[in-house]
């Protein structure tokens, strides 16, 4: 087969999959789903004639069946053509999704009063046919992005990311909305709800007003991004500015269709056309990100503004906080403390715990960066910090360390509960003196010892919800302590020779690369065993187990690539998808939480 053959073939499967998302809506809206009782056939019967509404239902299986064996077929060429092509990975991603569609639509049709199995055989059709029609595009497009390093280019490629993240946090709104039948949960006045401005009633109103809410957030996102055409601070192709424009349009045509579905009492029509248009949304909003991602975007040649030293000092101060790094840790944070089983905690303790220990965990990276000065210097990761130019002096960063230190302790004592501000200057006192004082100076342990206070923030979240620790908390903080070493050693080994250089006994500088690799693969073991340990002792369930079991195969598989090859290239895959297996981890613990608290 040629690769035009294959590319045309691969478009075709995309037109067919979302003919299949239509006709899945038009059979849940219809209620022809759960007119068949069996799978894979009905009522034993491949064509039960007789039977209108298990037809539809048995069409929607067969196109369904036909979708997957062309993805697969698609997959399969494209996997023996080139293993490594970007355009490769996504479909075969694609035909892993379509596959758990049909299996959780297998669920579903057995056991129709099972919402979180419903909710996800919603979700992962969309997720499916948004990653093939990445695979098509990148069938045309080059195999690389494009090499372009600018600020502008970089900054609008992150906000088609985020882009694309808000619609699915749309979608899945939607999704638990359409399920639970909660579309006129907060009546059929818009944009009150019920009423009022804030829900005003039980969970399936607070979906739906969450929903609501969300539509606001993809419209910022959207502007955002729309800011950047308009302006020109990049000149675009014409098919990604095209695009865009389409985007907008279909994502206000499914706006209006939400509204008139809502002011209609549901009326059928309004609600399909609101289901597919927000189908088409999703599409374009991948197409637009791989697009952004691939083509070429030129930056015009224009004099730099410059800016006014009072915003460049606050933005030194910001550095000082190392807001990337408190962002993993506040997401640790948010996740215990939705974990409990307290339940859902109340926005306004959420709002003061995630404040806070933003304030204690940058006041703990201020002292760090003041005390680590003299090493900053030599390493060219961190040779930019304002402490290590002179734009800060180190005591102005201790100070500063200390104030928000302070400020954190009393918002944890005033509006949270003292229990977790004692937690959060354990920590804050583990990072500044154990680990930056003494052991990262001092031993080769000092990833694995002083990842302790790394591991705190889900033991802070509990204790912020629950006012007390049980042993579901402490198994959250071990993974976290178990993930640090394979983690930063990931990173240590791409910056050995610079932690000789300044004198950190860094495992790879003290042992070699052959035993760091060894040692991150027994520690990416542990961190895996404990993962699979939260669904046994009921904090998490099936779906966090399938995400967990999925996510810690590619981290064991990644490390043990490192042990095998020992090269710069896979040190530096697994340090980068190390930070995205965390993140996705806890993800999958609060989305598991979600679905079962929202379809009780």
């Amino acid at each position: 087969m040629s690769s035009r053959d294959l590319r045309r073939l691969t478009l075709l499967a995309v037109g067919m999959g979302f003919a299949m998302l239509t006709a899945g809506s038009v059979v849940r809206l219809s209620g022809d789903g759960a007119a068949c009782p069996d799978w894979p056939l009905c009522y034993n019967s491949v064509l039960p004639w007789g039977n209108a509404k298990a037809l539809a239902e048995t069409a929607h299986r067969a196109l369904a069946a036909l979708v997957l064996s062309l993805v697969a077929w698609l997959a399969i060429k494209a996997w023996r053509a080139e293993r490594a092509h970007a355009a490769t990975r996504a479909l075969v991603s694609a035909l892993i999704l379509f596959a758990a569609q049909v299996g959780i639509g297998a669920v579903v049709s057995l056991d129709a009063a099972n919402a979180t199995w419903a909710v996800l055989h919603l979700l992962a059709g969309p997720l499916a046919l948004g990653l093939l029609l990445r695979g098509a595009l990148l069938l045309h497009l080059p195999d690389a992005s494009a090499d372009d390093a600018s600020a502008a280019a970089r900054a609008f490629r992150r906000a088609l990311r985020a882009l694309v993240v808000s619609l699915f946090v749309f979608l899945s709104l939607g999704a638990v909305v359409a399920v639970n039948g909660a579309e006129l949960a907060c009546g059929n006045a818009l944009p009150l709800c019920n009423g009022g401005l804030l829900p005003n009633g039980g969970r399936l109103t607070f979906v739906q007003w969450l929903h609501r809410v969300s539509v606001l957030g993809v419209l910022l996102m959207l502007g955002r991004v729309l800011r950047v055409v308009l302006r020109r601070d990049v000149t675009l192709p014409r098919a990604l500015r095209w695009s865009l424009y389409a985007l907008l349009a279909a994502f206000l045509a499914q706006a209006l269709f939400g509204a008139a579905m809502i002011r209609s009492n549901r009326a059928a029509l309004f609600a399909a056309l609101h289901n597919v248009s927000g189908y088409l949304v999703w599409l374009l909003a991948v197409a637009g990100m791989t697009l952004g991602q691939c083509l070429p975007l030129h930056v015009p040649q224009r004099p730099a503004r410059p800016q006014p030293a009072w915003v460049m000092t606050v933005r030194d101060y910001l550095m000082l906080t190392k807001p990337k790094v408190v962002s993993l840790l506040l997401f640790t944070t948010l996740a215990g403390m939705f974990l409990t089983p307290a339940g859902p905690p109340p926005w306004y303790l959420v709002v003061w715990t995630m404040l806070g220990g933003y304030l204690m965990a940058g006041g703990a990276n201020a002292i760090n960066m003041a005390y680590d000065a003299d090493i900053d210097r030599v390493m060219s990761r961190t040779a930019w910090r304002p402490t290590v130019a002179g734009r800060i002096p180190p005591w102005h960063a201790y100070a500063f360390g200390f104030v928000l230190m302070a400020l954190a302790l009393a918002i944890f004592v005033l509006f949270v509960n003292v229990l977790t501000a004692a937690l959060a200057l354990i920590g804050f006192l583990y990072y500044t003196v154990v680990y930056t004082r003494w052991l990262k100076r001092s031993t080769w342990q000092n990833i694995v010892i002083g990842g302790g206070a790394g591991a705190i923030p889900p033991l802070i979240g509990w204790a912020a919800a629950s006012s007390q620790l049980s042993a579901p908390a402490f198994l959250l903080f071990a993974l976290v302590f178990y993930w640090t070493p394979p983690h930063f050693w990931a990173l240590a080994l791409l910056k050995q020779r610079e932690y000789a250089l300044a004198g950190v006994p860094m495992l790879p500088v003290v042992a070699g690369e052959k035993e760091t690799a060894r040692q991150m693969l027994w520690y990416a073991l542990g961190t895996v065993a404990i993962s699979l340990m939260l669904t046994p002792l009921g904090v998490a369930g099936e779906v966090y187990l399938v995400s967990a079991l999925a996510l810690g195969a590619w981290l064991l598989a990644l490390t043990w690539r490192l042990n095998q090859t020992l090269d710069r290239a896979t040190a530096l895959q697994l340090y980068l998808y190390s930070l995205f297996y965390l993140f996705a981890l806890f993800g999958a613990m609060v989305t598991d939480r979600a679905l079962r608290w929202l379809t009780l």
